[in-house]
């Protein structure tokens, strides 16, 4: 069996944010991905009240600690564009959820959404509709035909998203257009749909998938 690939990974101590209120504190998460050894990527998160994780709010990337001078590379448009930072944010969130715990010992919550694992096909109806349920109560099917539209909408962002989902974890490289061949559109009118989505509290977030990903506390 091959080893997975590992990113190095250290997140610093919470620290108070000047300005913020009480119990909000900064954490960041470095890390270093295995596929580009001599940087760093850094990520910025809010901690509040020790329970909930939200962000990211920042990322930078320089060279990796201890990299001599001589082997440091430029941090161009080039590296930017290849580094994967949509599985490096996945992993490093799920490091800071589990490696800080709230003062009863359980992992932190992630204010945009719990990860929770594609359902299969027949069963995206049913979730979309506990996710649109969960993050708009107040929009009732029964309540006009407004309503009604309305939460058609939501329901079809929301199947969307978990579509979308379930083609990246099969490891589709191109999960958007996946998505439009199914529903008979474009990939740029996926894409929307998923803006929408998100700007709606929809985007339900993949866990990573630690077969392929190894994580390694430095």
């Amino acid at each position: 069996m091959t080893t997975p690939p590992q990113h190095r990974i250290h997140i610093t101590d919470p620290e108070p944010v000047e300005g913020a209120p009480d119990g909000v504190r900064e954490v960041f998460v470095d890390l270093v991905p295995a596929s580009h050894p001599h940087v760093t990527v850094r990520l910025q998160y809010l901690v509040r009240d020790d329970r909930r994780v939200e962000g990211p709010y920042g990322v930078s990337v320089q060279q990796a600690p201890g990299a001599p001078v001589d082997e440091w590379k430029p941090v161009g448009a080039t590296l930017v564009r290849d580094l994967p930072f949509v599985k490096l944010e996945r992993v490093a969130r799920m490091a800071l959820t589990f490696g800080r715990r709230t003062p009863e010992g359980a992992p932190l919550n992630l204010s945009a959404g719990l990860f929770q694992a594609p359902p299969p096909a027949e069963k995206i109806p049913e979730r979309a509709e506990q996710m649109v349920r969960s993050h708009h109560p107040d929009v009732d099917p029964h309540g006009g035909a407004g309503a009604l539209r309305r939460w058609n909408r939501l329901i079809r962002l929301a199947e969307v998203q978990l579509e979308y989902n379930a083609a990246a974890a099969a490891g589709e490289k191109a999960p958007a257009t996946v998505v439009a061949d199914k529903r008979g559109v474009s990939p740029a009118t996926v894409n929307t749909w998923l803006h929408h989505a998100k700007k709606e509290g929809l985007d339900a977030q993949l866990a990573p998938d630690l077969s392929v990903v190894a994580v390694v506390s430095e």
